[in-house]
């Protein structure tokens, strides 16, 4: 039988490892598991709590900041233990409860119907899907596009679209890689002759004599 104490810790101070992992954990984990954890009453884990602060910050007003990260981690489909490191004093719950509120989608986890209509249309049109798709970005479309195994078809009915900014910066940061590559790992929703096509001009701008002719 067990004789250990319960509460074997509650006349005894309070370490650094006791401080830490009270305050790492509060946000995310009941009273009542911490208590046990640490051989303390719940209402002596409340008291320090509060007097780290830890119970004003599971209820603090949510930051410009921190809705940037959901807004840009949450749709990347970033774990969840991830997004509470990101998200210090914020529990996973307050984490997806937010990003619902926001009308922000995880790029992890997707309906069903949402899958449907990625299959249907992304072929024919890619990361134009997300007019049919709300809450959904480029980006957590072709990593979803990318992991059924679907690519943007040659034959398309989708016309020319312009690259944007972002995408000649990363066709820019990534010339060691081949035209292929670049396609299969960074442009899935262009095909490979888009991105030769764009890898030229791109390259003509920026060294213009190599292309001159004899």
């Amino acid at each position: 039988m067990n004789n250990v104490p319960l509460f074997r810790n509650n006349r005894t101070r309070w370490t650094l490892n006791d401080l830490n992992f009270l305050e790492n954990n509060y946000a995310t984990m009941p009273v009542a598991e911490i208590s046990a954890r640490l051989g303390r009453t719940p209402g002596a884990v409340q008291l320090m709590a509060d007097k780290l602060g830890c119970r004003r910050k599971k209820n603090a007003p949510w930051s410009d900041a921190e809705t940037e990260i959901i807004r840009t981690h949450y749709t990347r489909g970033t774990e969840a233990g991830s997004l509470t490191q990101l998200l210090p004093g914020r529990s996973i719950n307050a984490i997806f409860s937010k990003a619902e509120t926001m009308g922000v989608l995880s790029g992890r986890f997707w309906r069903d119907e949402e899958l449907d209509i990625l299959k249907e249309d992304y072929p024919r049109v890619g990361t134009a899907v997300t007019d049919r798709l709300p809450g959904r970005n480029a980006i957590s479309v072709r990593m979803m596009a990318k992991r059924m195994g679907l690519k943007k078809s040659r034959n398309s009915n989708v016309g020319f679209r312009p690259w944007s900014n972002e995408e000649w910066a990363l066709l820019e940061k990534n010339l060691h890689l081949s035209v292929t590559e670049q396609q299969a790992t960074l442009f899935s929703d262009r095909t490979v002759n888009a991105v030769d096509k764009a890898r030229r001009r791109f390259l003509k701008k920026k060294c213009p004599k190599s292309y001159q002719t004899s």
